[in-house]
């Protein structure tokens, strides 16, 4: 046989059997939990993510979306993927903070200037940062930063145009203390309410307003709920991280594990840019809807927030030298 002819032989056996090692990947199947409504981009995206491991992953990769919190709240999503009750779930770094409390300076208010500004520091600077397997010492593995936006106030009775008209509130937050902090910060009386009854207490009154990415106020149909007035605070971004569980994580072939990764890839790439297109969109809608849209100065804002950072660091959520390690990544992506 001539040598050319011997060295096609060659490789094209080597390609049979790579793809035949890749087609004997275990199949399996991966749970993954949201809190996002149908129609919301993290929806989408999940969908999208699935779509795409089951393709990238030759079929050997199944995945589950199960949203609308069919999980649990986000701290029940995470202390399940933790501990291998579910395999994966989208939550955000403030959830993530309990685990390694770094990832609670993501979502620090009033840091970022854009939405291509918070990119550039937790894909660049802060991703190296945490790449050092604390979080997978705690059983869950951070495939990647997805979207989830900025974050604004809504509420049944002021249209807010200025950091004073928060006082005395009565303003729903989830449980992370970032948050807590913020609203505190500019005077309101905060409470604590599950997204699964978030409705109802709106309805009912028990709160006056409530604070949630444009996407979550517009798919969640607040309108309906007294919100009368939306405010554009932009208070807080963060983002939602598929975050799967470290042991079902190290199981995987690493052509599955690239599969995932690569899909993850393409899902966040999806979603940060759903995000950005369809606010104006929602923003007309809402104010279709009756909703009162109000523009603010952001620095004004911006400069209560001292308050959030040091109750951040007294409580003990983070240190004060994390804190400024965080605030030199802000400023080194500016």
């Amino acid at each position: 046989m001539k040598k050319s002819a011997f060295s096609v032989l060659v490789l094209a056996c080597a390609l049979l059997v790579c793809g035949q090692a890749f087609a004997a990947d275990n199949p399996v199947t991966i749970r993954l939990g949201n809190f996002n409504a149908n129609g919301e981009p993290g929806q989408a995206a999940s969908l999208l993510f699935a779509e795409r491991a089951n393709k990238y992953s030759n079929g050997s990769i199944t995945v589950e979306v199960h949203n609308n919190s069919e999980f649990g709240n986000a701290p029940e999503m995470a202390e399940q993927v933790s501990i291998g009750a579910i395999e994966a779930c989208l939550i955000c770094e403030a959830t993530l903070g309990e685990y390694d409390s770094r990832y609670h300076l993501v979502a620090m208010p009033y840091l970022y200037d854009s939405y291509e500004h918070a990119y550039r520091v937790v894909d660049g600077e802060f991703k190296k940062w945490v790449a050092d397997g604390t979080l997978e010492s705690k059983g869950i593995h951070d495939v990647g930063s997805w979207e989830y936006g900025f974050r604004s106030l809504t509420n049944s009775k002021v249209a807010i145009k200025h950091p004073d008209q928060v006082k005395g509130l009565l303003i729903r937050t989830p449980s992370e203390q970032q948050l807590i902090f913020c609203m505190e910060a500019l005077g309101a009386n905060v409470q604590q309410v599950n997204f699964s009854e978030l409705i109802p207490a709106l309805k009912q009154k028990t709160v006056d307003g409530q604070e949630n990415p444009i996407s979550t106020i517009y798919n969640n149909a607040l309108w309906e709920c007294e919100q009368k007035y939306l405010t554009l605070t932009k208070h807080e971004w963060e983002s939602m991280n598929l975050c799967i569980n470290n042991d079902f994580w190290e199981k995987l072939s690493d052509a599955q594990r690239a599969a995932i990764e690569k899909a993850s890839a393409e899902a966040s790439a999806f979603m940060r840019k759903t995000v950005q297109d369809s606010e104006a969109d929602y923003l007309k809608k809402l104010a279709e809807k009756g909703m009162q849209v109000i523009e603010v100065n952001i620095d004004e804002f911006r400069a209560n927030m001292q308050y959030a950072y040091d109750k951040m660091v007294s409580t003990g959520a983070v240190t004060q030298e994390q804190v400024d390690k965080m605030m030199e990544m802000v400023k080194n992506a500016r």
